[in-house]
């Protein structure tokens, strides 16, 4: 139902598009756009397009359909913060009001009269249920507003709706620019033509299944210069330019682009730069529009771009945005699917189903198995940088690393990490498959420092295991690592369950029964050693790491033999134990161990 709605949404859009083509007229465009958006959203049963008046200081209704009564609606003037519409074009963001609470507080900011021709222009037995807003932008201006709204209980906006009326917003703001040019320029008519079918053309190229690069290597036949298409992130999806341009002038367009990024400018930019010698024009044109910024499209020119190409350029981002949005959409149906299949390996509800749907995945049930999870958090200095984005990097970035021809397995996030399942079906021995996902993790880790994306990550990995029906070992062995680097003083941000020796002790039973044990064996010593601040538990450990060797534990320590011997006295004195017993030993080595990984305790800094 959802890729459905997905596609006739889009479909919607480039209808919507290519209407605003077919006429100059902004009034007709206007209505054009209000007829169909209110079609294709499925609880909008009203809806309104609001201009800012600059000398008035006010928002005027250019269109209202719907349940309103058009004649009196439109002798509204909203001043800004005034109402669902006023608010949304003060705070420059989309706004959805989900119930009738939320409706009324924005409904008690309207003036006296302005509330009264509300009334008026509404029949009594309609009342608001819900409200979408979304402000339009022009070259980083807004210049208005374009609010739907719903008078059902059982009708609800969804964010999605939100998302598509941000996009025709976008297109309404094309649309009024195209018109004003217009008529300022009527002679230049002409050339405009040639950009409305470029537009058509693109339009097609997405409704034929072509992928990004395809369009962007048409932009770039069209207009003749070099074109790059940056994500949200700053990395560069593709490009299509001039073989001869150097790598130097390469790596300033993306130094430019990952600047733009930062910036809070949302807008069209155009600026003359010289680069290794060479006078360009660079053009920069946002995809979308913050919060939910999808990316960047630069032109580097070797001539002047006018006015027509600009706005046939906005156009191409229109194209652009959709296929952005389609292709993550895409993304995150695929992704949702994969989620309920690895929320039921971690259930081990193993039926027919379970089975079906991994062979639709192209998971043989009788392979060998083994989980890798991801866990990341991003800095909190880099807000502007979007976590949906960082996720969907991440698993590319996974995917490329160990996904291919002859490896199988999926990606897929998981209650905000990332579950790698790799199968293998040959008898390589599980030490070997181990080492290489440590390699191909170390190579995501110098990925991720070279894109500078700012975020902390952590790997568990688990053993490998033989079926299907046994995965979730693997995924609990992966959880339970990263449970260790998370709570416990782990050196290293990637374990495996096969590098956790005695640790595991601490994984299988509860802290307060291992801090228990600990403090029965070495309780005096640990209570000796908070009053003193002294070496002894210091040397205890590094004698049993030494397999308790004198001469190796005094040089360790850089003592004199006879000061250590007077040390592991002190510590039989004080633990009342023999340390040539080979029993006690075993539960000292044990315990002392185990007290190093416990968190927040002054001996892991002695130690």
């Amino acid at each position: 139902m959802e890729d459905t709605l997905t596609h006739r949404q889009l479909q919607s859009l480039i209808h919507i598009s290519n209407v605003l083509n077919t006429s100059f007229d902004i009034e007709t465009i206007i209505e054009l756009i209000m007829r169909e958006t209110i079609s294709v959203v499925e609880a909008a049963e009203g809806g309104s397009l609001w201009l800012y008046n600059k000398k008035q200081d006010c928002l005027i209704a250019q269109s209202a359909q719907g349940v309103f009564y058009p004649k009196i609606f439109r002798q509204i003037r909203l001043q800004p913060g005034e109402s669902m519409t006023g608010i949304t074009f003060e705070k420059r963001k989309s706004v959805i009001y989900k119930n009738e609470n939320e409706i009324k507080t924005a409904l008690a900011t309207l003036s006296f009269k302005n509330s009264g021709l509300l009334s008026r222009s509404i029949p009594e037995s309609f009342h608001f249920s819900t409200v979408i807003s979304a402000p339009i932008f022009l070259k980083g201006e807004c210049i208005g507003v374009f609010t739907l709204d719903s008078f059902q209980q059982s009708l609800n906006f969804k964010p999605e709706d939100l998302h598509l009326l941000e996009a025709i917003c976008h297109q309404a703001a094309v649309a009024l620019e195209r018109s004003s040019l217009y008529k300022e320029k009527e002679q230049t008519v002409k050339n405009l033509s040639y950009s409305i079918e470029t537009h058509r053309t693109l339009a097609n190229l997405v409704l034929q299944g072509e992928d990004l690069h395809s369009i962007l290597q048409y932009i770039h036949r069209w207009i003749g210069q070099n074109t790059f298409l940056f994500d949200e992130l700053g990395d560069q999806i593709t490009s299509s330019y001039d073989p001869v341009l150097s790598t130097e002038i390469l790596m300033y367009v993306k130094h430019q682009a990952a600047i733009l990024m930062k910036s809070t400018e949302n807008s069209l930019s155009v600026k003359e730069v010289e680069v290794v010698g060479v006078p360009y024009q660079l053009v920069s044109l946002p995809l979308g529009s913050k919060p939910n910024f999808l990316g960047l499209l630069m032109i580097l020119s070797t001539k002047k771009l006018d006015e027509m190409d600009l706005a046939a350029l906005e156009h191409a981002c229109t194209v652009l945005s959709l296929q952005v949005f389609k292709e993550q959409t895409v993304f995150e149906t695929q992704q949702r699917l994969k989620d309920e299949f690895v929320t039921m390996l971690f259930t081990e509800q193993m039926d027919e189903a379970l089975l079906q749907r991994a062979k639709s995945l192209d998971l043989n049930p009788g392979d060998n198995y083994i989980a890798t999870i991801i866990e990341f958090s991003m800095d909190s200095n880099q807000k502007n940088q979007p976590k949906e984005g960082i996720i969907r990097k991440m698993i590319q970035l996974t995917n490329q690393a160990f996904l291919g021809p002859y490896t199988k397995g999926m990606t897929v996030t998981y209650h905000h990490q990332i579950v790698v399942l790799l199968s293998d079906h040959s008898n390589t021995a599980n030490s070997f498959i181990v080492s290489r996902v440590k390699e191909k993790i170390k190579w995501i880790q110098q990925e991720i420092m070279s894109r500078n994306w700012e975020v902390e990550v952590a790997f568990g990995i688990g053993r490998v295991k033989q079926g299907l029906q046994n995965v979730h070992k693997s995924l609990k062995e992966a959880e339970n690592c990263l449970n260790f680097i998370r709570h416990f003083h782990w050196e290293n941000s990637i374990l495996s369950y096969s590098d956790l020796g005695i640790q595991r002790f601490i994984l299988q039973n509860p802290e307060e029964e291992v801090m228990e044990f600990i403090h029965e064996v070495l309780g005096p010593l640990i209570d000796y050693e908070n009053s003193r601040k002294g070496d002894l538990l210091k040397t205890l450990y590094i004698y049993l790491e030494g397999n308790q060797n004198v001469k190796r534990t005094a040089d360790t320590l850089h003592v004199h033999i006879n000061t250590l011997s007077y040390r592991l006295k002190r510590i039989e004195e004080i633990l009342s134990m023999d340390l040539t017993d080979s029993k006690q030993v075993l539960n000292l080595h044990l315990a002392v161990n185990l007290y190093r990984y416990i968190k927040k305790q002054p001996s892991t800094q002695m130690v």
